[in-house]
C-alpha cells in the first residue's frame, strides 16, 4: 500500500457530485491575479486523470483498507486524490465587527424587526418621580428619627420598602438603610419616663458608698426587652440571607458587616439592662437614707452591706448574661474571615475587659466578706460561708486575669495590623500589669 494512498472512500452519490463539480467550467475570480489562474490550470490539468470515477475493483479494493478516524483528510471530508484548494483561501478576509457605541438595548431596539421596544420618556419621567419620592421619604425618616418620633419613622420606613424604581425594590443593604432597621425595631416600644439620676451611677463600677452626690432628675428612654429581640433576630435574619461569599464584592454588605452590629446590640442590653438595676438600687439608697439618720449605728452599717450584696448580685446576672455573647463570639472566631476581622476583634478585646472588670468586682466583695469574717467570732457554718467565698474569690481573680490577658493579646494584635487602638485602653492594660506579676508569684 503506498504511503500517501487515500484512506477514505466516498460513497457513490458523493462521488457522483464530485465528478460533476470537476466537470463544470471555473469562473475567474475577481481581482485575482493571472499567477493564480495559470495555478489553477494547472491543477486542473494535472487533476483531469483522477476525475474519472473509480471502477468497482478499485471500490472494492478501498473497501478491505482501513480507514484512519485521526486522518486529516477523513476528518474534512476531503478525498486524497483531489488537490487542495489554493493559496487564497477561504478567498476572503474575516470581516471586522465596527463598534457602534450604542448599548445593548439600543441595538437590539434597532434590528429589522426590533428584538426589544425601547424605553419611552414617560417611563424615564416615572423613574425621575419615583427616585424624588424616595428622597422625599428618606428625609422625613431621618428628621422623625431625630425628633424622636418613632412610630411615623416606622411608617416611613415601611412606605420605603414597598417603594420599586424601574420596577427594582429597595436594596436595605445600600446607603446603610439596614442599620437604620434595626434601630426602628429596637426603638419601636421605647418608653419615656422621669427618673431620678444619681452622679454616682455614671461610674458602674463604683461600688464605695461613703461617696454623697446630688440628684438630678431628667427624661431617661427605656428600650424593652421586646425590642431588644426584635433588633437581634432582624440581624439574624439578614446574615441569613446574606452570608459571606468569597466570590462577592468585597464592597458588599454580608454577615462579616452585620456581625458586628449584632453583637453590640446584645452588649448593649445586657450593659443596659444591668445600669438599670444599678439605678434603681442607688435610687432606693437615696430614699432611704432620711429614715436611717434616726436609726442607730448597727441599722445603718446593715443596709450598706444589703446595697453592697445587691450591687454584686446585679453584677453576677451582668456576668451570666455576657457569658452567650462571649461563647457566640469564640465560636464565629475560629473561621476565617472572621477570625481577621478587625471589628469583631476590637469587639471582642471591648468584651474581655468588660468581663474583666465583673470578676474583679465581684472577687473584692468575697476579699471583703473574708476579712470580716476573720475579725469576728463565727460558728461553723459563718466559717464554711467563709472558705467558700475565699474558694470563690481566688476563682474570680483568675477568670480576671486571664481575659484581662486575652484583651492584651487581642490589642496587641490589632496594633500590629495597623489598626490604632485609643489611649484609654492602653492606660487600663498598662495598669493591670501589676496584677499580672503578683498573679505569676502566687
Amino acid at each position: 500500500m503506498p504511503a500517501f494512498a487515500p484512506v477514505y472512500t466516498a460513497p457513490p452519490s458523493q462521488r457522483i457530485l464530485l465528478a460533476r463539480e470537476q466537470k463544470r467550467p471555473r469562473k475567474r475570480k475577481r481581482g485575482g491575479s493571472d499567477e493564480d489562474e495559470e495555478d489553477d490550470e494547472d491543477g486542473d490539468a494535472e487533476d483531469s486523470p483522477s476525475s474519472e470515477p473509480d471502477t468497482d475493483q478499485e471500490n472494492a479494493a478501498r473497501g478491505s483498507q482501513s480507514i484512519n478516524k485521526k486522518d486529516p483528510y477523513h476528518v474534512a471530508g476531503w478525498p486524497r486524490n483531489k488537490p487542495l484548494p489554493g493559496a487564497n483561501f477561504p478567498h476572503a478576509p474575516a470581516k471586522e465587527v465596527k463598534s457602534t457605541g450604542l448599548s445593548a438595548e439600543e441595538e437590539l431596539a434597532r434590528l429589522k424587526p426590533p428584538l426589544l421596544l425601547p424605553k419611552t420618556t414617560t417611563d424615564h419621567q416615572s423613574a425621575s418621580l419615583k427616585r424624588r419620592h424616595l428622597d422625599t421619604l428618606t428625609a422625613l425618616l431621618h428628621k422623625c428619627m431625630l425628633n424622636g418620633d418613632w412610630h411615623r419613622a416606622s411608617r416611613a420606613w415601611a412606605l420605603i420598602l414597598r417603594t420599586e424604581v424601574q420596577g427594582r425594590s429597595i436594596d436595605v443593604r445600600q446607603n446603610g438603610r439596614w442599620l437604620i432597621g434595626g434601630e426602628l425595631l429596637m426603638r419601636r416600644n421605647q418608653a419615656v419616663e422621669q427618673q431620678q439620676v444619681d452622679a454616682r451611677v455614671a461610674d458602674d463600677s463604683d461600688l464605695n458608698l461613703g461617696a454623697e452626690q446630688g440628684v438630678t432628675t431628667t427624661r431617661v428612654p427605656i428600650i424593652s426587652d421586646d425590642g431588644f429581640e426584635l433588633a437581634r433576630q432582624y440581624y439574624e435574619r439578614l446574615i441569613l440571607q446574606h452570608p459571606h461569599l468569597q466570590r462577592a464584592h468585597h464592597d458588599a454588605v454580608n454577615a462579616l458587616a452585620i456581625y458586628p452590629a449584632l453583637f453590640n446590640v446584645w452588649i448593649y442590653e445586657v450593659h443596659d439592662r444591668a445600669r438599670r438595676a444599678r439605678q434603681k438600687i442607688h435610687l432606693a439608697q437615696e430614699t432611704s437614707e432620711l429614715d436611717m439618720r434616726s436609726t442607730s449605728d448597727g441599722s445603718e452599717d446593715d443596709e450598706v452591706s444589703e446595697r453592697k450584696r445587691n450591687l454584686v448580685q446585679v453584677r453576677r446576672t451582668e456576668l451570666d448574661q455576657a457569658s452567650p455573647i462571649v461563647q457566640r463570639m469564640d465560636e464565629l472566631m475560629l473561621s476565617p474571615p472572621y477570625d481577621t476581622s478587625k471589628e469583631l476583634l476590637h469587639s471582642r478585646g471591648t468584651v474581655a475587659l468588660w468581663l474583666s472588670d465583673l470578676h474583679k468586682d465581684i472577687s473584692r466583695h468575697h476579699s471583703t466578706s473574708v476579712e470580716n469574717s476573720g475579725t469576728s467570732s463565727e460558728d461553723e457554718t459563718m466559717q464554711t460561708e467563709s472558705i467558700e467565698a475565699q474558694a470563690s474569690r481566688k476563682r474570680h481573680e483568675t477568670q480576671a486575669f486571664a481575659e484581662r490577658r486575652k484583651a492584651k493579646t487581642i490589642f496587641g494584635q490589632l496594633q500590629s495590623a495597623g489598626v490604632e487602638v485609643s489611649q484609654d485602653i492602653m492606660d487600663v492594660l498598662e495598669e493591670d500589669e501589676d496584677l499580672s506579676a503578683n498573679h505569676d508569684m502566687d
